[in-house]
């Protein structure tokens, strides 16, 4: 007996001492995710191996949520795509060392924030990390080299930061730019809302001068979606809008005013290439329409149906929707959105019954953000980006997470047994 209970607290021991390493490695991924890919790549595989040793010796299953489901399906699916696929070998890479890693990293952060010191504290790393980027991109702007990765800007007017392309740092601005608008929300002291004020315009700014009409657009219809649930977020963006139109239109910068002149033409060479590569894309997908040519293989098999000289490289499909379509066919696709229409069913769900704490203002960041993914997942490719994708998966884990705990506070009249 005596030893049994021993053996019992060592094990609930070890159990916490697991559960507080994976954490730290999820608090260093959330700050590290646009600064380091190897970090975060290291961070992420060392909280799945944690993670798994934990379910081992807990002899728990994974947690119960909502999109376990449609998550499930999705995986059983691109499994299944490996040994269909035109390659077996990248296929087999893909499933394994990418969706596989992403997955079990949600299920991990479901499971660890679990209460709302861990999630206000993801906030003020998120925030951290947000701010470093934005001053990073600041410098940039000024000396055209970025001080964290020295990465110098394009031959046009755009930076970048710490990532590779303007577009990916004005979808990572996009997405955090939801959590610093709930934060603002729920924060209550003075100091802590002026200095979520500066951090949203500061990011704003950069956001405008990575000059992504994408982003820019994804962007404007999440702050939107806020502004349902925030009233008077409506008024505070329209006043943005005509000081940030007023102030670049002002600043001398000739190219961010053609591209905010000509924000929805599409005759640039960057959408006329992108033209191109859809062609061949929607070929690809005709060519074996339900199970696609293979997970991971777009970039493998894109030469075989191009009629025209592509003299870029080898491309992603810059359209995430129609790269799943192609590689795992329309019924890849069908249980990839169902995921994302599960994700926004029960996320807006919450919104409507949830109290108006934490979880709720988290919840609401988490959909938004997931808004601005979503639409920029239609014209680049933010899937496929190891840093986007990841900070994608775990916005997903988070956003369950909160809905999780939140409606267990909720009377049972209002959850409805509904939500998990």
């Amino acid at each position: 007996m005596i030893r049994q209970a021993r053996m019992r607290f060592e094990r609930d021991k070890a159990i916490g001492f697991l559960d507080r390493a994976i954490l730290v490695l999820i608090y260093i991924v959330v700050y590290f995710l646009p600064i380091s890919t190897a970090i975060i790549e290291t961070a992420s595989i060392l909280a799945i191996a944690l993670y798994v040793f934990k379910k081992i010796l807990q002899r728990s299953l994974l947690p119960d949520t909502y999109m376990n489901y449609a998550i499930f399906a999705y995986l059983a699916i691109c499994f299944l795509s490996v040994f269909l696929s035109s390659n077996l070998i990248i296929s087999a890479h893909t499933f394994s060392y990418k969706l596989l890693q992403n997955i079990l990293f949600f299920f991990a952060v479901v499971e660890t924030l679990n209460n709302q010191r861990r999630v206000r504290n993801v906030f003020y790393i998120l925030f951290v990390s947000a701010a470093l980027l934005g001053i990073d991109g600041i410098y940039q702007h000024f000396t055209h080299k970025d001080f964290i990765r020295c990465r110098k800007w394009w031959d046009i007017p755009r930076i970048t930061a710490s990532f590779y392309t303007p577009n990916d740092f004005g979808c990572y601005l996009a997405m955090v730019i939801p959590f610093v608008i709930s934060a603002f929300a729920f924060f209550r002291r003075r100091f802590a809302r002026a200095s979520v004020l500066a951090l949203f315009v500061l990011l704003f700014s950069c956001l405008m001068l990575t000059v992504s009409r994408g982003s820019w657009l994804v962007s404007l219809i999440s702050i939107l979606f806020m502004s349902l649930w925030l009233r008077y977020l409506a008024v505070f963006l329209v006043l943005v809008l005509i000081v940030g139109t007023a102030a670049f239109f002002l600043s001398g910068n000739t190219y961010l005013q053609a591209r905010l002149k000509g924000m929805f033409e599409l005759t640039d060479a960057g959408s006329m290439d992108r033209r191109l590569i859809w062609q061949g894309c929607l070929k690809m997908i005709l060519s074996k329409p339900w199970m696609g040519i293979g997970l991971g293989t777009f970039m493998f098999n894109f030469r075989r149906f191009v009629d025209y000289p592509y003299g870029h490289g080898i491309p992603y499909a810059h359209n995430c929707y129609l790269q799943i379509a192609a590689e795992t066919g329309v019924i890849g696709l069908a249980s990839f959105l169902l995921i994302l229409l599960v994700f926004f069913y029960y996320g807006i769900r919450f919104l409507k019954k949830g109290r108006r704490d934490v979880y709720w203002y988290t919840s609401l960041a988490s959909v938004s953000a997931a808004i601005v993914f979503c639409g920029h997942m239609l014209f680049d490719t933010s899937l496929y980006n190891l840093n986007l994708g990841m900070f994608f998966w775990f916005d997903l884990a988070l956003g369950a997470a909160v809905i999780i705990k939140g409606s267990q506070l909720l009377p049972a009249d209002t959850a409805e047994g509904g939500l998990k």
